[in-house]
């Protein structure tokens, strides 16, 4: 509220009236009663007067006092408006502890997200079930056919880099309020920072911080009840896959290879061992000591692991034939009982650690336990998953599985 000298509340106003009231009239009574009826002459006509003065003395005093005090109540009022509206500001900011410890926090939920890292950026996609938020993003030939069918705007979207070769320059120009990376990316933080862009790093190698990442993302961008919808559905399934798996009595031996090679193996650090275990597998690689997430070994080692169950993932540089006819993989036994499959699904890989992998966990408990867990069964929680992120379903087809 603006102060000025003119300024009077009511309550001052009315205060000065009621003074007035009570005061002027009490000494005019008294003292005109005295001078008419008592005929005191002009001397006591002069000592009326001095009283009535003294009495508008009094009052303009009072006006004065008064309207000070309310000009240092307002004055007193103005600083708490500020810290009010800085109290709101604190209570809206949105706190966040990402994977790697550090508290990340933002002003409002972000708008205007971007990243070169798809298992990343998916949270958003999942989350938003369109493309909307994205102001930057990185090589979207890795995103595959799903992006086409529920986010198209993505292919309009400013490509700010690939991987870890993000051109800050370019991040200028779009303007985002946030980049949500892997935690591998932890290098960038600072320069990031340094052009005012917070970031949110992850680390979704397993179920669980797929969910915790899912929730952190969700807070991030102001979908918290979606994230937590998201989530419940998310451990309702692994319940009932885990419950599946529970009753098989044989649990087939299985390996999953790398995209970019026959020999480099996935390892107990990886999202895809923690499926097969899950759905009743057992990982030839289990216990392997690894640097890396995808290992590389030889092919000796493959012979010797002898897997019943061979996986290679839809993004593969080579394909089931190419393994099935290769004469150094011939003794293997997935090899001799044709059980060499390409993991799902052809919109979008459900080896990666984003949501979908929890089909790819569904798919695999099919791909081993058939008999516990149907074709049927499948397709009906693929849909049911698909129906809550982007409100469709797609067919076996699209999706590039069958019985």
């Amino acid at each position: 509220m603006t102060l000025n000298g003119d300024y009077l509340s009511n309550s001052t106003l009315n205060g000065v009236r009621h003074f007035l009231f009570f005061v002027v009239p009490i000494i005019n009574v008294r003292e005109v009663n005295r001078g008419i009826h008592r005929k005191r002459g002009e001397n006591e006509m002069k000592v009326f007067k001095k009283l009535l003065s003294l009495a508008l003395v009094c009052a303009m005093t009072l006006l004065l006092f008064v309207g000070c005090a309310d000009r240092t109540q307002t004055s007193s009022d103005e600083p708490a408006s500020v810290v009010d509206e800085t109290q709101s500001m604190e209570e809206t900011t949105i706190r966040l502890v990402d994977h790697l410890g550090r508290t990340v926090e933002l002003p409002t939920p972000a708008q205007r997200v971007i990243g070169t890292h798809n298992p990343s950026m998916n949270m958003v996609v999942v989350l938003d079930g369109n493309g909307s938020r994205f102001a930057g993003f990185g090589n979207k030939d890795m995103a595959y056919g799903l992006y086409d069918l529920v986010a198209p705007e993505i292919n309009e979207v400013t490509q700010i880099g690939k991987g870890k070769n993000i051109n800050m320059e370019t991040v200028m120009t779009v303007n985002p309020d946030l980049i949500v990376m892997p935690v591998r990316f932890k290098d960038m933080i600072d320069q990031l920072a340094e052009i005012g862009v917070p970031s949110i790093a992850l680390d979704v190698e397993k179920f669980d911080s797929i969910k915790d990442g899912l929730i952190l993302v969700g807070k991030a961008i102001g979908q918290d009840e979606r994230a937590e919808e998201l989530v419940t559905f998310f451990d309702k399934k692994i319940s009932e896959i885990s419950a599946v798996a529970e009753k098989v009595t044989e649990k087939p031996t299985v390996l999953m290879l790398s995209g970019s090679s026959k020999t480099s193996v996935s390892t107990d650090k990886m999202l895809q061992n923690l499926m097969v275990d899950t759905a009743g597998g057992v990982n030839v690689t289990a216990g392997f000591q690894a640097e890396e997430l995808w290992t590389e070994v030889n092919i000796e080692q493959i012979i010797a692991w002898n897997p019943e169950v061979v996986y290679i993932p839809v993004y593969a540089d080579y394909t089931v034939e190419d393994i099935l006819k290769d004469p150094q993989w011939a003794s293997i036994s997935a090899i001799q009982n044709k059980k060499v499959f390409q993991f799902p699904s052809k919109l979008e890989p459900w080896d990666y650690p984003v949501a979908a992998s929890l089909l790819g966990l569904c798919w695999t408990c099919y791909n081993l336990h058939p008999e516990h867990y149907s074709f049927e069964e499948l397709m009906e929680d693929a849909n049911e998953f698909y129906q809550i992120v982007y409100g469709q379903t797609f067919t076996a087809e699209q999706l590039g599985i069958s019985k």
